[in-house]
């Protein structure tokens, strides 16, 4: 099965769940976008992490998405070097810095600040990638979660789909009361854990 997770070297993670949900919903792409935008970046010596609903897929949560969520050190640098080779599949989204398209499947490639926030008042910055690499690299599950909580946090109607995706984590990875989520997220995480056990 030639599957992301595989090549992200993230272990102890049942990803089968993640390809059938792709095979099942045409959502394929996904992981070809992923792969070149990989193998593009490392071309260039920029490290990246994959966060957001693909790496949810690949922690054991097979629900849908179709953008690619990446971390770069610099997003306006990354979206030049994608988009680099014009007759590549990546393209630039007019009006859009931050973004950009695969012509071949039209999924949306997200490209989001390491160290920084998204927006203002949330608490938890994006991981900081390490090494450049030609393979997907998937964000560590505890920096997942403290994003999605981060997220929904700071627009609860809007973001309730980052508290569903923490509730779902923790229910199937059978995660820990005290995993190392970011302080600032770190009761809400235990709270919903005490939540959950309550209700076995």
């Amino acid at each position: 099965m030639n599957t992301l997770i595989k090549f992200a070297k993230i272990k102890d993670v049942n990803d089968s769940s993640a390809y059938l949900l792709r095979e099942n919903t045409g959502t394929t792409g996904l992981e070809q976008t992923a792969r070149t935008a990989a193998e593009t970046l490392a071309h260039f010596d920029i490290p990246h992490l994959i966060v957001g609903g693909l790496a949810v897929q690949e922690y054991g949560y097979p629900r849908v998405t179709l953008d690619v969520d990446i971390v770069v050190p610099d997003v306006l640098g990354a979206a030049e070097f994608l988009t680099a080779d014009v007759s590549g599949p990546l393209v630039r989204i007019p009006g859009h810095q931050d973004r950009v398209k695969d012509s071949r499947n039209g999924v949306i490639i997200d490209l989001l600040p390491a160290g920084r926030v998204l927006k203002r008042g949330c608490k938890v910055p994006f991981p900081e990638p390490s090494h450049a690499t030609d393979q997907p690299q998937i964000a560590k599950l505890e920096d997942l979660i403290s994003l999605k909580l981060d997220s929904w946090l700071n627009s609860p109607l809007r973001r309730l789909r980052d508290k569903t995706d923490v509730i779902e984590l923790i229910s199937r990875r059978n995660l820990p009361r005290d995993l190392a989520v970011a302080p600032a997220v770190r009761d809400l995480y235990r709270e919903i854990w005490d939540a959950l056990q309550a209700e076995k």
